[in-house]
């Protein structure tokens, strides 16, 4: 399954977005624990303006691994696009808490604290 993955995040790369969409597609209908397929799939319908079909890909990556944190920073990302970057915060907090070195994700947080102050 993972040379599915492989295969998949490499199509995305060389921008062949449906046919790494039919390998994710083929991971998660064979595994159903697999958050990166998902996470992909997330990023594909974000990108595609399925931000409905973004959302529930991402939360079944979150609920597999909660602080998976490609999705977090993808869904937080998706969140922002949406005015609700406020329901990213928790999420944030504990990867910076848990991964105090991680200077992306501490920076995405702080950002939404300071760029959007009535939101939260």
């Amino acid at each position: 399954m993972n040379n599915m993955l492989t295969e998949g995040e490499t199509l995305f790369a060389d921008g062949k977005i449906n046919e790494a969409e039919e390998c994710f597609v083929f991971l998660i209908e064979h595994d159903s624990y697999c958050k990166e397929a998902y996470n992909n799939l997330g990023v594909i319908a974000f990108q595609k303006d399925d931000k409905v079909k973004a959302i529930d890909y991402f939360t079944r990556s979150l609920e597999i691994d909660p602080l998976y944190r490609d999705t977090i920073v993808n869904y937080t990302n998706l969140l922002i696009s949406l005015d609700q970057p406020q329901i990213a915060i928790p999420l944030l907090e504990k990867v910076v808490e848990l991964n105090p070195e991680d200077k992306e994700t501490k920076q995405l947080l702080d950002d939404i604290r300071h760029l959007h102050p009535t939101n939260i």
